[in-house]
């Protein structure tokens, strides 16, 4: 039986399984349907090993139930950064890491064939140059080594260190990365270089914390980069409803982030369908970047003048003969005493017309191409609508079938007490 090691080495797994703790944390262990329960074993068993003082657990009629639980108040750090630092690594990995910095500790250059001459002689142990050269080119990528070409050999020194504690800016500098590493995508390598610097966040707390997006970051940065390069992509999307996963291909244009729920989303073109669609940046998977895609530009373009008519992510509404849909919101709203109302829809109403029909109506309206994601911004005026149109009759019936159901609840509550 193969030994449990506590390190990750598929993070696409990981990814998944804290996820359904932190998010949902509602699950026994017999709901793990997508892999065996041997499996749900030991991808519990890891995150308990880096997360144990935020793991929970509690039993009901279906079973014991765990979960991660945090008060984002109380933390100087996302705890759900530990994942990123458990990346599992092979004895040759641990082992060129030190022979090699060891080696060139003194400043000097060497080639492969010298690093590895020098490995077996200082330390006895015999590598192929193949494996010293591929490590040595990956430690270049990430600048920790930096070479030089004379004739046909490459030869290799330390790179030079970054002299951040000599720096007057230094003190600022830190307290800049302690904000940026709970706040801004890609916050792992904020807390890498706290680590680094021995120090730690002792500034900021957050009421509203978006915690588990870190999760999403490898996918992110693969994305982004080939929004640089103007490429298409195929990756697989897992519906969260259903958990069907489908194979997508598109043109990959811009992310969006909502600043309600923190959650983020990839928009993409795609050219089968020739429209724009939002999908959610935590159910991609398997990220392959494709070929240049030649009209990026004249996509970007396209996507720009369509944003105006976004409510929210959604590029099309329920109704498949409508391409936009209007809508007309007439509200009781004092003219003197409540101006702060009509404020708001100007503020707030994303480029609708707001127009005062007397001291006491306003109305508002709209072209959007999905007016079912207002609802919800609509609802926070009940008491006040005295109308609404929608050339998406399902909007209103929605609207007015929800309010009929507060209504009932209400008076049912009220007659019961």
């Amino acid at each position: 039986m193969a030994e449990f090691q506590e390190l990750i080495k598929n993070f696409e797994k990981i990814r998944d399984y804290m996820r359904e703790f932190f998010v949902y944390g509602c699950k026994v262990r017999q709901d793990f349907t997508g892999k065996s329960l041997r499996t749900y074993d030991n991808e519990r068993r890891r995150i308990e090993c880096f997360l144990g003082d935020y793991i929970r657990s509690e039993y009901t009629s279906k079973g014991k139930q765990i979960y991660i639980s945090v008060d984002s108040k109380n933390i100087a750090q996302n705890p759900l950064y530990a994942a990123w630092k458990a990346k599992s690594f092979t004895d040759n990995d641990i082992m060129l890491h030190f022979f090699i910095t060891d080696i060139l500790w003194d400043g000097k250059e060497r080639t492969v064939t010298g690093l590895t001459d020098r490995i077996l002689e200082e330390y006895g142990v015999e590598f192929e140059e193949q494996t010293v050269r591929l490590k040595l080119k990956e430690y270049e990528e990430e600048e920790i080594l930096q070479s030089r070409k004379q004739g046909k050999a490459l030869y290799y020194r330390l790179a030079e260190p970054e002299a951040f504690e000599s720096s007057p800016l230094y003190e600022h500098l830190m307290d800049a990365v302690k904000l940026f590493q709970e706040i801004s995508a890609f916050g792992f390598i904020g807390s890498t270089v706290l680590d680094r610097e021995r120090t730690g966040n002792d500034l900021f707390s957050f009421k509203h914390h978006y915690l588990v997006h870190t999760l999403e970051d490898g996918v992110l940065n693969e994305l982004l980069e080939t929004m640089r390069r103007r490429c298409r992509v195929r990756f697989e999307n897992r519906s969260a409803r259903s958990g069907r996963v489908t194979q997508q291909e598109g043109v990959p244009l811009s992310v969006f982030v909502s600043t309600q729920t923190g959650r983020r989303y990839l928009c993409i073109y795609l050219e089968a369908k020739r429209r724009f669609v939002n999908m959610r940046l935590d159910a991609i998977c398997r990220v392959v970047r494709l070929e240049e895609y030649p009209d990026y530009e004249k996509r970007q373009e396209e996507l720009r003048r369509n944003r105006k008519a976004c409510w929210g992510v959604s590029f099309s509404g329920s109704s498949r003969s409508l391409r936009m849909e209007e809508i007309c919101l007439k509200l009781r709203i004092d003219e003197k005493r409540e101006e702060y109302v009509t404020d708001r829809l100007r503020r707030e109403g994303r480029g609708g017309e707001v127009l005062r029909i007397d001291e006491h109506t306003v109305l508002y309206s709209g072209t959007f191409f999905d007016c079912n994601e207002m609802l919800p911004w609509i609802k926070t005026f009940t008491g006040r609508i005295l109308d609404i149109q929608v050339s998406n009759p399902a909007v209103a019936d929605k609207l007015t079938n929800d309010l009929d159901r507060m209504y009932q609840m209400y008076t049912d509550t009220a007659k019961e007490g």
